[in-house]
């Protein structure tokens, strides 16, 4: 075998065919590259790869064309067919000279990434699977040239057919379209010949066992079928009678049915089992807090997607797959508005726009409009003759498809959605859109509502915002928010620094439940719990129920609350309570000549007992702590800890919140003078190189 193997690699690098397809293959993938990577700063070999599959197809035939087509026309076949080498040695001799062949190109793929992280952040996981993928779907190519090969003694016969049935496997897909939208037996049979299909989990960073072993399964099998061609021209019915004819065709039969049977049996598998999701932010899965909602749901949910098979999003697609599959009360059906067009109106007044979802339970629906499924980021800039800041440019910068189906689904299945008034009137901290989309997604109605246009906060209520007022609250607002809280209802204070007059009626609010807020702001003096100055602290988390995310023994995560006012708790008969957030015994407040030693409160959970139940309470001392830069700087903490707070406060589980999955990549920036001499490397040099010295060789050969 490894003879045949050196006779046919050499045989490859003696003429032009080898030499041309590297540098034909090395040009094309090197002009992508510049277009997709140094250009359009794009840090994934996804758009690359797929953009030169095609040439592939075109110059991959040029690699097997003359594997047994040659042998056959000068009759050197026989001569192979009477050595000591097995015909399945042949074989695979032949088919690994052609892989041979192949394999310079990845090395060069593989630097691609190395070259982009010089400029940026790079997603080394998803680009190398990309890279992976492709290797098996070359693989696969060549098995059926080599198989091509075998049928024929005209090596640009072999060449043609080899690029009529690759690309005919290419528009398997689009064919299978054509004949079906929605799939039947025959679009079924055709995925069998979609060679370009399986490639593409492995573009979108998903590790999909199946498709593996669907591209090893056609190697295999076109390499078996070669053997089978070669023996039948080796041998005869003449020769060896009825009798081996039909055990070569049992031989066939069977094979072929145990690689379809293999292939049926690992699809069948559960697709976590099948799958490894290899994105840097697990958008190709669900997290486990889905899974466990999911796995207690009781009852049936139907999902309708407003959306033509055409049109269809990759990743809210797979969301919907792995939510299915990870519930049988869960059904999607997709509803095609050009044919229905006023389906909608059984659910809402405005049209949705297309991949939006209706989530329905028993009598009660929610509309997911598409849009809310990604989280977009605006770029401003001032604008003179307009007067104000005008938007110039955006981008994605998270997907929330999953968080936003799984608070869809949570609300049309309960009886009750916690509901939340954000009291506003008196210049509160406004929530940022991260924080109101992650409040959503984890089964909250929140509402905001000025009191002077209410004679008492709705009863429908469950917990209210105060978030750091500016202006003190009146004495009505303080009657009305008082009544609320007698009924047994939750809160969640924040306090915030105020250079004017302290804020009397709010501050007794938090007086009613044991706290007492000190003026000025809190300066630590232990430089292990503030950063960079004294008043951006970094407080002590004290292990309990409401911090269990966010606690660890080594402090390896922080909370980061700068400017932050101190509180004393003190409790009484009817309040108790406990401090979560606290500053060291080093900690002071100054104000004037006066100062106040630590340690102080900065995070407190309270309790009020009354005849209509316990009145729960939570506050934090600084309105930055929801600063959305202020929580990216210790990696999500502060939000996390907030969640679990209305947790706590609603008495709802934990596995409710399912973050905003971050598209954390930004494009890479190559200044013109680099992206111009890297370009010239990889599609002139390089390329270039290759085939001058494919031409001396193939030159000096004719001279000699």
């Amino acid at each position: 075998m490894w003879a045949v193997f050196k006779k046919e690699w050499l045989g490859n690098f003696r003429n032009l065919s080898g030499w041309l397809f590297l540098s034909v293959t090395l040009f094309f993938m090197g002009w992508y590259f510049r277009y997709y990577g140094l250009t359009n700063g794009m840090p994934y070999l996804s758009y690359i790869l797929d953009a030169v599959l095609f040439i592939f197809i075109f110059t991959m035939p040029l690699i097997t064309m003359r594997s047994f087509a040659e042998e056959k026309r000068h009759r050197t076949d026989q001569l192979l067919f009477t050595s000591p080498v097995r015909l399945w040695q042949i074989v695979v001799g032949k088919y690994l000279a052609a892989v041979s062949v192949f394999l310079p190109v990845f090395p060069v793929m593989l630097a691609y990434p190395l070259i982009m992280r010089i400029y940026g952040d790079v997603p080394f996981n998803e680009n190398v699977l990309a890279v992976v993928g492709f290797f098996f779907f070359g693989m696969a190519a060549l098995g059926l040239g080599v198989l091509i090969s075998s049928l024929t003694e005209n090596q640009m016969i072999a060449a043609v057919l080899s690029f009529f049935v690759l690309l005919l496997s290419a528009m398997v897909k689009a064919i299978s379209g054509m004949i079906s939208r929605g799939g039947n037996m025959i679009t079924a049979m055709l995925s069998i010949l979609d060679l370009t299909g399986p490639f593409d989990n492995s573009l979108y960073g998903v590790l999909y066992w199946p498709d593996y072993v669907y591209y090893i399964s056609v190697v295999v099998l076109s390499l078996f079928y070669t053997e089978q061609i070669l023996a039948a021209r080796r041998f005869s019915v003449k020769t060896h009678g009825i009798p081996w004819a039909l055990v070569n065709t049992l031989k066939i039969v069977l094979v072929t049915a145990a690689v379809l049977a293999v292939n049926i049996g690992i699809r069948a598998l559960p697709y976590e089992t099948k799958s490894v999701d290899l994105t840097y932010n697990g958008i190709r899965s669900i997290t486990e807090e889905s899974k466990l909602a999911l796995a207690n749901l009781d009852r049936a949910v139907q999902i309708y997607v407003l959306v033509n098979d055409e049109d269809k999003d990759e990743t809210l697609d797979a969301t919907l797959d792995r939510i299915v599959e990870n519930s049988g009360f869960v059904k999607v059906d997709y509803v095609d508005p050009k044919e229905n067009p006023y389906f909608y109106l059984d659910y809402t007044d405005v049209e949705p726009l297309s991949n939006s979802m209706i989530v329905v339970s028993g009598k009660k629906s929610r509309v997911v409009n598409y849009y809310d499924c990604y989280q977009v980021s605006y770029d401003y800039a001032y604008d003179v003759s307009e007067g104000g800041y005008v938007t110039t440019d955006y981008h994605v910068s998270g997907y929330d498809g999953e968080g936003r189906v799984m608070s869809a689904i949570r609300y049309v299945i309960n009886d009750h959605v916690p509901k939340i008034y954000c009291i506003n009137g008196h210049d509160e901290f406004e929530p940022d859109e991260e924080l109101i989309t992650r409040i959503a997604n984890a089964g909250y109605d929140m509402e905001s509502i000025n009191l002077l246009l209410h004679e008492d906060i709705p009863d429908d209520g469950d917990i209210i915002f105060i978030l750091a007022p500016v202006k003190d609250m009146n004495v009505d607002d303080l009657a009305k928010i008082r009544r609320f809280m007698e009924k047994g209802k939750a809160a969640l204070f924040i306090t915030g620094y105020t250079e004017g007059a302290e804020l009397t009626n709010f501050y007794s609010l938090l007086g009613d439940f044991g706290m007492e807020v000190l003026p000025g702001v809190v300066s630590e003096a232990d430089p292990a719990y503030y950063n960079g100055t004294p008043e951006f602290l970094l407080p002590e988390i004290i292990e309990g129920e409401l911090t269990r995310a966010v606690y660890t023994t080594s402090r390896t995560r922080f909370i980061y609350m700068p400017f932050s006012r101190g509180i004393r708790l003190k409790e009484t008969a009817d309040v108790s309570g406990s401090t979560f957030l606290r500053t060291t015994e080093g900690a002071f407040v100054k104000v004037g000549r006066d100062m106040e030693k630590g340690p102080f409160s900065l995070g407190i959970y309270t309790e009020r007992y009354g005849d209509n139940g316990v009145s729960r309470v939570v506050t934090y001392t600084t309105d930055y702590f929801l600063y959305k830069d202020i929580n990216m700087a210790v990696n999500g903490s502060n939000y996390e800890l907030f969640m679990r707070s209305l947790l706590k406060l609603s008495e709802t589980e934990a596995e409710a919140d399912v973050p905003v999955k971050p598209y954390s990549y930004d494009p890479i920036l190559v200044d013109p003078t680099a992206r111009g001499v890297i370009s010239l490397i990889l599609t002139g040099i390089l390329p270039g190189a290759v085939l001058l010295v494919g031409l001396g060789i193939w030159y000096y050969r004719r001279r000699n």
